[in-house]
């Protein structure tokens, strides 16, 4: 009778054990602390670390500059007055004033109006009473009406814009890939510190049930130290797994910072959360329409459109120019004295310059021209790079997509074995010590798992830092909320 009620309790105390493991993570899943998922945490760390602002810092500092070259074609007015006078005799009193318009074609618009009078002047300089109006044009002739250094620094300031958008486009692209690294790991850090803590508490209830059996009698007593040594063992690596936690969770708190530009903390209470449902790569063609508008792509597309410009500016500079200038002429202070054709007052001016051995010129085309060469062969060298990375971070994470369901089915398989394994122990088929190896196989394979799912992160990381699209994430959080 007694030996009957001693099977009974040892049915039960081991069904409890065998239920342990199915029950522990139902219950952490019911009270599970808050999470941050993968795409929240990207999206707050793009908006709002250092790094993120120093590159929309720099694209300001980039634009300011564009708007400084297109000041080259603001209109501008220059005005002067010069008088002497000396031992009662006015020598002269003259005023002179020039508006200049420029155009984006090299052609400039002026009109100016000047006054010269006094008892010692230059004839020449001598103007009607009322001063004298004038109303013209200035045309560059040959090259230099197709392009010209004001031009030029235009173009090349344009393209530094572009330039600097690209770089803070590969900057936050870089920024989500050691962000998204560090996330996986930390929740790669987080997944093995709970198991580990499972793995105690499951060989803490197995010592237990093993001493009662020992007890009782229904069990030897070296049962009981190989369920001691079992513990033992978890304690150590759930000790390993709460220091690599802790560090984890600092790594991931460096990338945390408020608005305000303070840094910020990991919330004692905050857990990653579940990470993307869906990471799916995009194929090949995606990929190649991605490589076009590249970051690195565009940055070496921008040096040598503008290393181009500049050798195409050195190239006309090697021809001979000339420019001319004509202006109406009119007594008067109104716009309306200015005749508007067949005009007999005017004056022009015309100017020639022929470089004869031209070796600057020509020294500096051939410098133009190997940097252009130069930064051509860098274009395509950075585009074809471009191209197998991305390729390579699409594979990557194919294969580690499909690892994780692959591990998932090896977890169950896992369970299973354990399973059939504790019922051939309880049947008396089997020792404590194999159920122990089965159930710390068990356990190796949720901590593979866990690294399969960080290993997804990182190479989500690398997908966006290899497409060179910090957006990457938030685009897929928006299809996952549209599904």
């Amino acid at each position: 009778m007694i030996r009957g009620r001693r099977a009974v309790v040892a049915a039960v105390i081991v069904g409890l054990v065998w239920a342990a493991p199915l029950v522990a993570p139902l219950a952490a899943q019911g009270a599970a602390p808050p999470g941050l998922t993968l795409d929240a945490f990207l999206s707050r760390v793009v908006a709002t670390h250092p790094v993120a602002r120093q590159a929309e810092w720099t694209r300001r500092q980039v634009s300011a500059e564009l708007r400084a070259a297109r000041g080259g074609f603001d209109p501008a007015i220059v005005a002067s007055w010069d008088l002497k006078r000396f031992n009662g005799v006015g020598y002269y009193d003259e005023v002179d004033a020039r508006l200049t318009v420029p155009t984006p074609w090299g052609v400039d618009l002026k009109l100016g109006w000047d006054r010269a009078a006094g008892q010692i002047i230059n004839p020449e300089r001598k103007t009607p009473g009322a001063g004298l109006l004038a109303a013209g044009v200035s045309v560059p002739l040959g090259p230099r009406l197709v392009t010209d250094e004001r031009r030029t620094a235009l173009r090349q300031a344009e393209l530094a814009e572009e330039a600097a958008e690209a770089d803070r486009l590969g900057s936050l692209a870089r920024l989500t890939q050691g962000a998204a690294r560090e996330w996986g790991a930390w929740a790669e850090a987080e997944a093995r510190a709970r198991i580990a803590d499972e793995g105690v508490a499951l060989a803490a209830f197995r010592l237990e049930a093993v001493r009662r059996r020992v007890e009782t009698g229904d069990a030897a007593a070296i049962d009981s130290v190989e369920a001691v040594a079992e513990w033992e063992r978890r304690r150590v690596a759930a000790l390993e797994a709460t220091a690599q936690r802790t560090a984890a969770r600092l790594a991931v708190a460096g990338y945390l910072w408020r608005t305000d530009g303070a840094p910020d903390s990991l919330a004692a209470g905050v857990a990653p959360g579940e990470a993307m449902a869906f990471m799916v790569p995009p194929g090949p063609a995606a990929v190649r329409r991605a490589v076009e508008t590249h970051p690195a792509v565009a940055q070496a597309r921008a040096r040598f459109l503008q290393a181009d410009a500049q050798r195409r500016l050195s190239a006309f500079s090697v021809l001979p120019t000339a420019s001319v200038e004509v202006s109406s002429l009119a007594a008067g202070t109104s716009f309306g004295a200015v005749p508007t054709g067949g005009a007999s007052d005017y004056k022009a001016a015309a100017a020639v310059r022929i470089p004869l051995l031209a070796r600057r010129e020509l020294g500096r085309l051939a410098a133009t021209e190997a940097r252009a060469r130069q930064l051509a062969l860098d274009r395509d060298r950075i585009r074809r790079d471009v191209e197998l990375t991305a390729e390579r971070a699409r594979v990557e994470l194919d294969a580690v997509t499909a690892q994780v369901a692959a591990q998932a089915r090896v977890v169950a398989a896992s369970e299973a074995l354990l399973a059939a394994e504790q019922r051939r122990f309880d049947a008396g088929e089997s020792s404590l010590l194999i159920v122990n190896l089965r159930e710390r196989a068990v356990l190796d394979e949720r901590l593979r798992a866990a690294q399969l799912l960080s290993r997804r992160a990182a190479a989500w990381g690398a997908l966006v830092a290899a497409l060179g699209a910090p957006d990457l994430a938030s685009d897929v959080s928006a299809a996952r909320r549209a599904r």
